[in-house]
């Protein structure tokens, strides 16, 4: 048993009314089309619970991350098991800057906590 056990869920039901509904979509693989090309499946959509922020001026500063990217946090435990959000995949969420109306931004990079509580995305 490991200290970081449980971390997850605690951290949903902690602040999981704090976080807006949001939605990770992952790209769809590609089949052939039995005609020599290719076809892309549908894209799966996850329900989470997720927060759109954005980087202080320092962090951009530091880190080179340009103006025009948000910072998006899921919680970990929010989607299924197995569902990691990673470079290339869409994450919709209520953006304060238009009303708490629903934005879907790329997700750029990911960066997380060992407990896999707490997910950071770089999104633009």
């Amino acid at each position: 048993m490991s200290i970081l056990d449980g971390v997850a869920a605690d951290a949903l039901a902690d602040f999981g009314d704090d976080f807006g509904d949001g939605a990770l979509t992952i790209p769809g693989g590609r089949v052939p089309d039995g005609q020599g090309g290719w076809k892309t499946t549908n894209a799966p959509t996850y329900p989470c619970k997720a927060l759109l922020t954005d980087y202080s001026d320092y962090r951009r500063l530091t880190l080179g991350i340009p103006a025009t990217d948000r910072l998006v946090l899921v919680l970990g435990a929010s989607l299924p098991a197995g569902i990691i959000p990673a470079k290339g995949h869409k994450i919709t969420v209520p953006d304060p800057a238009k009303g708490l109306a629903p934005a879907t931004f790329e997700v750029i990079a990911k960066t997380g906590d060992p407990a896999a509580a707490l997910y950071k995305l770089q999104a633009r």
